[in-house]
Parts: C-alpha cells; structure tokens; sequence
C-alpha cells in the first residue's frame, strides 16, 4: 500500500500539467473570435453616434473659454483636410463614396466626446493652405496627415503626435548593384551621391537637401511618378516617410525583388493635429483626449497595422 502512494505522488505532477493544458486548451476554445472592423464599417459606427448630435447646441457654460464655448454653441466643430485623397488617412470608400480613413475616424471620435456634428472642410488645394483654415478661422482643427514642422509651428498650435514615422528611402536594387554590395549600402546612404526622387514642393525636398547634400535631387509632381521613375531605373531612390514606403509595398506586391526599403533610424516625421495660435485651450483639451484615445487604441496608429488595415484582403 506504502509502495502505490509513493508511486502516485511521483505521477502527480505530470497530472497536473495535463489537467492545466487541458483548461487552457478548453479556454482558449470557449473565447470569443477577435473582431476586427474593416475601416467604412468603423466610421459607419462613428458616424452613427455622431449624427445624434445633429442640432444640438447651446451645451457650453459660462465657464467655458471662447474657443471650446463657440464650438458646443454652433453645435459642430470644423475640421480642415486636404482637397486630394490621401489613404489611408482620409479617401473616399470606393463603393459607397463615403469619406473614411484613419483621420476622418480620429475626426469623429473628437466630435463625439465633444458632443458635437464633425463637418470637413476639404476646399485646401495645399497642405499649407489646411494651416492657413485654421488660421483665418474657416475650421477649428487641422487634421489631415499634416507633418509637426518648425515653420508650420511658428503660425499654429500643433498637438501632441498621433503618428510618427521613421523617413525612409527605397533603393532600386539594380541600380545600386552597380556601385556597390549590400554590405556597403548602410555606409553609402551616409553620404549618398546618387540621385533621389522626391514630390515637388514637398517637405521630403526641403528634407532630401539638408540630409543628402551630395545627391542629386530630382522632383517629380506626384509620388507615384517618382516611383515610376524609380522602377524604370531613371533614379537611384525615391525619398518619403515609412508610411508612403511601406504601401508601394501594400499596392505594388511585384515590386519588392527590385525596391529595397531604407528605414532612416535618427530621422522622424511627426503626424500632429493643429489649432489657431489663440486656442490654447483647445490645444489642452486635444492633447487630453489624445492621450486617453491611443491608450485605448494605440495598435490602431502603427503604421505597419494601419497600412494593412486600409490595404489589406480584409480591409
């Protein structure tokens, strides 16, 4: 009897391992699929919530500073975007025209804790001329992919980021092929000489001459011809955020074997809300409402997700 008690507390603890894999197992059954909704089905929702909102005003108090009481008085807030598509922070849905994207979500979910109709102003032919609504008071907030920089800042108030990207360039393969390895091409991007495609009159030209002052810097009207012309092997790289670099990827699946990506590690670009120069408060109360919003949705701004979300199979 001694010898069969002895022998089951050898075996106890493997019983125990097998009990406890065996709940896991059966737990892990019983949960719930994780439900991912696909972007116009997130801002159907947002959108629904928002539309209660619809002539609602007079909600602000005596206390309330001018900025944020003029808003909940008028019963909306303005948000200034560009003219032009730009997925997948704000595009049209190409099925039902419905305005979506990750910054028409961030719109809604700032005029549903306000308490007020989101209206989009998107008569901005510019990025500059988004800051330029705010500052002449034709929106209340800029929200359109809109790059945190040192000129910019001198004219608004821009919140805390919500993105932030790493800059980055694509390398056409063949071409680099004939100047050097790829052992050497993190060496070569220190002082590259060869020639760089980058959007006219954009922030990455202004970009491209302080960082690569030996290139030879090629402009080209529209993102997409500056990648064309990478393709073709007219350019040697083509210059912009990881965000517009990772979604050659996500639309261009053939591309890869050719276009090496080159994530710049010391060099950002900050995604910033931005308001008049005389909404401090609005500014406060932003930030506030940043800060609690990426704590409950954080994963949904990483650029490698969301480019996936907006490009993907499921989007």
């Amino acid at each position: 009897m001694n010898h069969f008690i002895r022998k089951c507390f050898y075996f106890l603890p493997f019983l125990s391992l097998i009990i406890f894999f065996s709940c896991i197992t059966e737990f892990q059954k019983e949960q719930p699929p994780v439900i991912v909704n696909t972007p116009l089905q997130s801002v159907y929702i947002l959108k629904d919530e928002n539309n209660r909102y619809e002539n609602i005003r007079s909600r602000s108090l005596r206390s309330h500073v001018s900025e944020i009481k003029d808003i909940l008085d008028r019963g909306y807030v303005v948000f200034a975007m560009h003219i032009e598509d730009h997925k997948p922070f704000f595009y049209k849905e190409e099925i039902t025209g419905e305005l979506i994207g990750l910054d028409v979500e961030l719109a809604y979910a700032v005029a549903n804790r306000m308490g007020v109709k989101a209206v989009f102003n998107r008569n901005n032919a510019s990025f500059d001329d988004v800051i330029t609504a705010v500052i002449n008071g034709q929106a209340d907030i800029a929200l359109s992919k809109l790059s945190l920089t040192v000129r910019r800042a001198e004219l608004v108030r821009f919140t805390n980021p919500y993105v932030t990207f790493k800059q980055a360039l694509l390398v056409n393969r063949l071409e680099y092929a004939k100047i050097g390895t790829e052992n050497q091409l993190s060496d070569f991007i220190k002082n590259f000489y060869g020639s760089i495609g980058v959007m006219a009159d954009s922030l990455y030209q202004n970009y491209a001459l302080d960082n690569f002052p030996n290139a030879d810097i090629k402009t080209f009207k529209s993102w997409d011809d500056a990648v064309n012309a990478l393709l073709k092997g007219d350019l040697l790289a083509v210059y912009h955020d990881e965000g517009e670099i990772l979604m050659v990827d996500a639309k261009r699946k053939d591309t890869s074997v050719f276009l090496k990506p080159i994530l710049l590690g010391d060099k950002r670009d900050h995604l910033a809300m931005a308001v008049a120069a005389g909404s401090p408060l609005l500014q406060e109360w932003l930030n506030v409402f940043l800060d609690e919003y990426l704590l409950q949705n954080g994963k949904d701004f990483y650029p490698a997700f969301f480019i996936e979300r907006h490009f993907g199979d499921n989007r």
